[in-house]
């Protein structure tokens, strides 16, 4: 699982760095900004077509995401993606 507070070096290169440092290619769940607010569209699309690449089993994008970004999310990769809220508590485990 890769957490992200705000992806300043953008999403992809912090699920690829998680990647490298814990020597896995599986990426079990990406939550988090991932600094896509105000992005040009053609920006948050190549992120999301990189994500969809990793395969990761949950994408829940939060606060810096932006609108457009999480809308996109959840129109490209429905199984996936689960939305944020206030309060919402989130278990990962076997």
């Amino acid at each position: 699982m890769v957490l992200s507070g705000c992806a300043h070096c953008g999403i992809i290169n912090t699920v690829k760095q998680a990647q490298k440092s814990s020597g896995t290619d599986k990426v079990h769940a990406v939550l988090g900004g991932f600094h896509l607010i105000n992005a040009k569209p053609e920006i948050i699309q190549s992120t999301i077509a990189e994500i969809k690449t990793m395969k990761p089993d949950y994408i829940v994008p939060t606060h810096c995401t932006g609108f457009e970004a999480i809308t996109a999310f959840s129109k490209e990769m429905p199984n996936e993606f689960v939305l944020n809220t206030a309060g919402t508590k989130y278990t990962f485990g076997v």
